[in-house]
């Protein structure tokens, strides 16, 4: 009887201590419904644009400030494709392959051969 009563109370304490470790702290975290209230970081399209080539093509520091020059100067192009509302989706599309294509004919030439095919690889994988 005390066996049996013994055995039971050990079953009942292993059941118990397993099922108190199982459980999950749910608790809210003071911040965890809350948004950011930093505004986030403007980044400059031409450094961000420079730099994917730059990893991308692997240029040198000749390369890649001759393409900051070019992007730089497409810059007014672009910021106006951005911010004319009153354009269609076509015109927009229209506008963006003609100044893709712009600095596409002004980089081409920087390039080694081997950057050249990758660079046009790129550029023709563009979706307007």
């Amino acid at each position: 009887m005390k066996l049996r009563a013994s055995f039971i109370l050990i079953v009942f304490a292993f059941l118990f201590s397993t099922e108190v470790s199982a459980q999950v702290d749910r608790r809210i975290a003071p911040n965890q419904y809350k948004r950011d209230s930093r505004k986030p970081e403007k980044v400059d399209f031409v450094e961000q644009s420079t730099e994917y080539l730059t990893k991308a093509l692997t240029l040198d520091d000749f390369q890649k400030a001759a393409i900051k020059e070019i992007i730089e100067g497409e810059r007014e192009s672009i910021m106006n494709l951005n911010t004319n509302r009153d354009m269609s989706a076509d015109e927009r599309r229209d506008k963006a392959s003609a100044i893709s294509a712009r600095i596409y004919k002004k980089v081409l030439p920087l390039l080694s051969k081997e950057q050249a095919e990758k660079y046009t690889k790129m550029e023709e994988s563009k979706k307007f």
